[in-house]
């Protein structure tokens, strides 16, 4: 199995690169403003394991969470925090919400507030840009393997 985007051969090639790697971090990024960003971590198998989903608006300096989950047996790691902390790369000050929050996560996000001072407010209102941004994925790169 081979991570969406990749065809068979840079999947290969990626493992072979990072033989001693568990655990690959691939980053599907958007140019557009608002445009889902995505960060799937993968298996040597090539199984999605975590999946982080946001949007940002530089102009109106704002992101969402619009996606988060990890299989059961990564979670509780760190690799959720690492993940969110990714995604507010460059955007200090900006207003962040998330999207309805599962019971773990309502746990997680106001611990991650405190650390960040994000409010990541369920459900907020989020601008037009983002509301009106398309999904789609383009190629990954691996931004880390471990």
């Amino acid at each position: 199995m081979k991570p969406d985007g990749l065809s068979e051969f840079e999947w290969w090639w990626m493992r072979m690169r990072h033989p001693r790697a568990e655990r690959f971090f691939l980053y599907y990024p958007n140019q557009e403003n608002g445009d889902h960003q995505v960060i799937k971590v993968c298996s040597r198998l090539g199984h999605d394991s975590a999946t982080l989903i946001w949007k940002i608006c530089h102009p109106c300096r704002r992101g969402v969470i619009a996606k988060i989950s990890i299989v059961d047996g990564w979670q509780r790691q760190g690799l959720g925090r690492r993940l969110v902390l990714r995604a507010m790369q460059d955007t200090d000050g900006y207003h962040w919400t998330t999207s309805g929050q599962s019971p773990m996560a309502q746990k997680f996000f106001p611990a991650l507030s405190q650390e960040t001072g994000a409010a990541f407010t369920p459900l907020a209102p989020v601008c037009e840009h983002i509301r009106s941004a398309r999904r789609r994925f383009p190629k990954p790169h691996l931004e880390h393997a471990e």
